[in-house]
């Protein structure tokens, strides 16, 4: 008779799953999730600041009217869902510009709410 003593005789059985395999699939899955979470926000806070950026240079090189800009900063405003007065012309000068961009996205995760904060403020100048 054949009695099995050694433990790792039955490992490879159909369905045995060890445990560091079942804890990286589950920390695979958790940074799946939080990357698909965040990187809405992260993507929109990008292409946020690279228009306002352009506006303020805009701005600057052609001497725009303060009329102008807030009706840039206004489309730029409902293209992204942004709550109003979350772009704010800061200063205009000859040749300077400068455009504040400040909001925060609410990011849902499944046990905590995590607050998105940006902060940024786009300096343009003439060249």
């Amino acid at each position: 008779m054949n009695n099995v003593t050694d433990p790792e005789a039955r490992s490879h059985e159909r369905g045995a799953i060890s445990i560091k395999a079942l804890l990286i699939f589950v920390l695979l899955a958790a940074v799946t999730f939080t990357v698909i979470k965040i990187a809405p926000a992260y993507i929109d806070e990008r292409q946020v600041t690279y228009q306002v950026d352009e506006l303020a240079n805009k701005s600057a090189v052609r001497n725009s009217k303060e009329d102008d800009i807030k009706k840039a900063i206004e489309r730029i405003e409902k293209e992204y869902n942004l709550p109003e007065n979350s772009i704010n012309l800061v200063s205009r000068e000859a040749g300077r510009v400068q455009i504040s961009v400040s909001y925060q996205r609410d990011i849902d995760f499944l046990v905590t709410t995590y607050q998105w904060k940006v902060n940024y403020t786009a300096a343009g100048k003439d060249i």
